[in-house]
Formats: structure tokens, C-alpha cells, sequence
């Protein structure tokens, strides 16, 4: 019985999704023959009695109202093929959604992470640079070169704040290719 029923859907699958996709197709066939059923039984009353114009309108009555029919299944079948497409998309959607947020988290719980790795150096060069600052007198130029040291320290540990704290980040294009950058409309406060 499995292997019949196997075999039924074999040969039944690919015909029941050609008239899934062509659904003219299914309703020209059961238009179609059911005009012919209906023409062969006008002949035959027709050969059998007295031919009456009232006899055609009445025998073919049934072929407008499965016109209309067939209009009905056509659009039944297009309307749910395009909720199942409107469907599909809206799952790509949340899959791509999550995916981004999943993207997001990651590049947040990385830049954390180094921040934390940089800041740890970062905090011993600034000691170094304060108290060669405040313990000897130094040259004007090495304490520009220290000064210096100090600023750029200062501003790389800026930058890994703001982008630790930012809720979000964005790409932009630059000369030498893509960067990220915390973005401005969801910093905090």
C-alpha cells in the first residue's frame, strides 16, 4: 500500500504543481471538457428531438458559469501564490534582521574587548609620558614630542570609548576603503 501511495505521489507531484504554477491551464481543461460533455449531449438531444433555440441557451448555460469559475480559481490560486511569496520574504527579512543584529552584537563585544586590550598599554604609556612631564625639565622639544604622546594616547583612548558605548555602528566610505564608525543618531549620552 506505502509503495502505491509512493508511486501515486511521484506521478501526481509534478502534475499538481504544473497547474499550481499554471493555474489557466487546470481551468481551460475543466472548461474544455465540460464543453465537450455538454456539446456531445446536445447532439445527441438534438438527434434524438426537435431542435429548439431555447435547447442551446439552456444546454450551455452551465459553460458561462464555469468561465466564471475558472476566473475564480485562477485568481485563488495567484492570490495565495502571492501570500506564500509575500511570506518568503518577510521570513528572508527577519533572517537577514537577525543576522545584522547578530553582526552587530559580535563587532560591539569585539571592539569591548579591544578597547579593553589597548586601554591596558595605553594607560602605562600615559603614566611613562605624565611623570617624565612633571619629574624632569626637559627639552622645549622633547616635551612637544611628550606632549604629543600624551594627546594621541588620549585620543586613541577617545575613540575606543566612544566606540565601546556607541549602540550602533555604520560604514563609510573613505580613500582607502570601507570603515566603521559609531553610529552618530544612536550614541548614547
Amino acid at each position: 500500500m506505502a509503495s502505491f501511495k509512493r508511486a501515486f505521489m511521484l506521478v501526481f507531484s509534478p502534475v499538481r504543481d504544473f497547474f499550481i504554477k499554471h493555474p489557466a491551464v487546470l481551468s481551460g481543461y475543466i472548461i474544455y471538457a465540460y464543453f465537450f460533455v455538454t456539446t456531445m449531449g446536445f447532439y445527441k438531444d438534438l438527434k434524438e428531438t426537435h431542435f429548439k433555440s431555447f435547447n442551446i441557451l439552456e444546454t450551455f448555460d452551465g459553460v458561462i458559469w464555469m468561465w466564471l469559475l475558472a476566473v475564480v480559481l485562477v485568481k485563488v490560486i495567484e492570490y495565495r501564490n502571492r501570500l506564500t511569496s509575500q511570506e518568503r520574504l518577510r521570513i528572508e527579512r527577519e533572517k537577514e534582521l537577525q543576522i545584522k543584529s547578530a553582526q552587530v552584537i559580535t563587532a560591539h563585544q569585539m571592539i569591548r574587548t579591544l578597547q579593553h586590550e589597548i586601554n591596558n598599554p595605553l594607560a602605562v604609556i600615559l603614566l611613562y609620558v605624565q611623570r617624565s612631564l612633571r619629574k624632569e625639565p626637559l627639552s622645549p622639544e622633547t616635551q612637544q614630542s611628550m606632549t604629543e604622546i600624551k594627546n594621541s594616547a588620549e585620543r586613541i583612548a577617545g575613540v575606543l570609548h566612544e566606540f565601546a558605548n556607541a549602540q550602533g555602528i555604520e560604514t563609510i566610505g573613505s580613500p582607502v576603503g570601507e570603515l566603521i564608525t559609531p553610529s552618530k543618531d544612536n550614541d548614547v549620552a
